[in-house]
């Protein structure tokens, strides 16, 4: 099965010693969505249009990253995020990337569970 994908705001990222390309992650991301979906009546936000999702996805990408930033009353850069269309469900998702977000110098702790209702990876 194949999905149609948008890639809006995000880079490469790295699983052990292979670069993971960006197909990879929507795909795992994909398989990750439909088995939590699976198990679960209420799966997380998804949207009707492209740009409803990239709007959602990019505002929650900012406050996940001004959480997680060592000194909170300022601005910081926005954490990497995807957003693609899952074509078993006929509707877009957006996925936050966490893993990179916490492994930034300038990130502190915080809730990981701060992207409430968002796919994260």
């Amino acid at each position: 099965m194949y999905n149609y994908w948008t890639i809006i705001h995000t880079w490469p990222q790295f699983s052990g010693d292979k670069r993971e390309t960006i197909m990879n992650i929507i795909t795992r991301l994909t398989a990750r969505i439909e088995e939590y979906r699976a198990t679960n009546n209420q799966p997380c936000k998804n949207y009707g249009s492209e740009a409803a999702a990239e709007k959602a996805t990019a505002k929650m990408a900012q406050e996940a990253a001004n959480h997680f930033h060592v000194k909170p009353k300022e601005q910081a850069e926005s954490a990497h995020y995807v957003v693609f269309y899952n074509a078993a469900w006929g509707r877009w998702v957006g996925c936050i990337d966490l893993n990179e977000l916490i492994s930034r110098p300038s990130s502190t702790g915080g809730y990981l569970g701060f992207c409430t209702g968002f796919y994260t990876y």
